[in-house]
């Protein structure tokens, strides 16, 4: 169970440098009241810092306003700097305390007394992320629950204006049942992520198969170039064949006189051409002479 102790402001919105505390665990019920000595005091309850006080509670347990203000604007406008505001609870015999503050930029969350180590510190931002995981899973709540369930504040968008996703996500927290939204969505990024490696795994498979029907066209095509080459190379071996044994059946000698013969009957074919070229001039050079 979580039991808030008090919350200290300074420098928060309405509240200029002097330190203001609220304190809930004197008595089972607190009222604040307000009278706005700046109108006079004739009992009006407006302006006087109530909703503050509700903000400040925001800010120090979540970091952030009941509304989209800017963190700097809610720093007090007269001072401009120095805004503090802590917050002290306990969870089941646990004591926490945290503070958050900007100009300069402060956050602490403060366990038994002990700080919450957290690397993942923004110190920019007066923030850490782990330390506010930690917190919100102390609260059980999100900010938006804060604001709809604790606040119950005119500037909080009424549940029945909201978003069917945004209801959903209401009831599912107040049910306690968001593991399974948790568990959709991650359901959900798994399917994306199993549709993705599928999809890149056809594409694999497409490219491998496109591979393959290379390789199986460059197979068929040296499978036909080898049977040309196992035909030419029958032939051959018969060509061959048959050369060797015509070969083996000629009389050299007989070859060699018939080369020679052919030699010499060349050479006078030779000589023959030459003779009756030279007839021919003789018998033109006559027949010009006449």
């Amino acid at each position: 169970m979580i039991n808030i102790r008090n919350v200290t402001i300074k420098n928060f919105m309405s509240v200029g440098n002097v330190t203001q505390a609220v304190r809930f665990d004197d008595a089972g019920l607190t009222l604040v009241l307000g009278n706005n000595v700046d109108l006079g005091g004739d009992g009006s309850r407006n302006g006087t810092g109530k909703t503050t006080i509700i903000n400040a509670l925001s800010y120090a347990l979540y970091g952030n306003a009941l509304t989209n203000i800017r963190k700097d604007n809610l720093i007090n406008k007269t001072n401009n700097k120095g805004m503090l505001v802590t917050v002290d609870f306990d969870v089941n015999g646990t004591e926490y305390r945290i503070e958050r503050g900007r100009k300069p930029n402060i956050f602490k969350f403060v366990v038994n007394n002990h700080d919450f180590h957290d690397d993942a510190t923004d110190e920019s931002q007066g923030v850490g992320r782990l330390s506010q995981q930690e917190i919100e899973k102390l609260l059980g709540m999100s900010h938006d629950m804060f604001k709809h369930i604790v606040c119950l504040n005119t500037y909080t968008e009424p549940f029945l204006s909201m978003r069917p996703n945004d209801q959903r996500a209401i009831i599912e927290q107040l049910l306690g049942i968001t593991m399974l939204s948790e568990k959709a969505t991650v359901l959900k990024d798994q399917m994306k992520e199993t549709k993705d490696s599928i999809k890149e795994e056809e594409y694999r498979i497409k490219g491998v198969e496109e591979a393959n029907l290379t390789i199986a066209k460059s197979i068929k095509d040296l499978e036909r170039r080898r049977r040309v080459w196992e035909e030419k190379k029958v032939n051959d071996t018969i060509a061959f064949e048959q050369a060797i044994a015509e070969l083996e059946h000629l009389d050299i000698n007989t070859e060699l006189s018939a080369h020679a013969e052919l030699v010499t009957h060349s050479s006078k074919i030779s000589q023959q051409s030459q003779l009756q070229a030279l007839l021919k001039s003789i018998e033109a050079d006559d027949k010009k002479t006449r």
